[in-house]
Formats: C-alpha cells, structure tokens, sequence
C-alpha cells in the first residue's frame, strides 16, 4: 500500500491523463496489433497466462480483451490460458465492493484457484 502522504493513485480513480492513454492504447493499438499479427510475435514462448476483466471497465473495453486474449499464443500445449469476466466489475476491481452474492468467487478467488492448478502441474 501507499504511504498516507503518497501522490501516487495506485488504489482510487485513474488520473484523467492515464486513462485516456489506457483507453486510447486499449482500443486503437491492441486491436491493430491483433490484426498485424503483432501480438502473436510479441507473446510468443509464452507458457501460460491469466487475464481477469471487468465487464463494466470504463478504461479498458472488453473487445479489446477478448480479441488479444484469443490471439495470445502459447509455448506448449501443456500451459494453461485462461480468461474471466468479472460482472458488474469495473477497472479498479480488486478495490472496488461487488454488489453480487458473498457466495460468488471473488477476484482473489479465480487468482488463486488458476495459481494452485499451475502450482500442481509443475510439481506433477
């Protein structure tokens, strides 16, 4: 966590400046680096990968995710890549409170479910 006298914004809102680079990068490069195949080339030898999105993030649109996620190549067919949509989450999820039911997995929850599968396969 930040020092209470800290200017950095690691834990509230975005500043303006960031997220319309965010935004900018995430809907105009990342979406023409999956058509150049740009993305495939910079992700190669990639073991394995996880992605946690928000399907109400205002900064980071959920095309933009899906597209690259699908592009995203592994190194081996042994890796895992594995993708999941939080509902109702924004950007900031991991600091923001759900309105869903305290039965549904939490951020944290897919995090380490998808941490302990691979954990398990390294030592199998």
């Amino acid at each position: 966590a930040c020092p209470p006298n800290s200017r950095r914004n690691f834990s509230g809102r975005w500043p303006l400046s960031t997220s319309s680079m965010l935004l900018d990068l995430t809907s105009n490069r990342v979406p023409n680096d999956v058509l150049s195949g740009n993305v495939q080339q910079t992700m190669e030898g990639l073991p394995s990968l996880f992605v946690l999105m928000g399907d109400k993030d205002e900064i980071v649109p959920l095309q933009s995710v899906l597209d690259w996620f699908d592009a995203v190549p592994l190194s081996s067919n042994n890796g895992e890549k594995m993708l999941t949509v939080l509902k109702g989450a924004g950007h900031g999820f991991f600091h923001e409170r759900l309105k869903e039911n305290k039965k549904k997995k939490t951020a944290f929850d897919h995090l380490f479910e998808y941490l302990n599968r691979c954990a398990k396969k390294d030592f199998d």
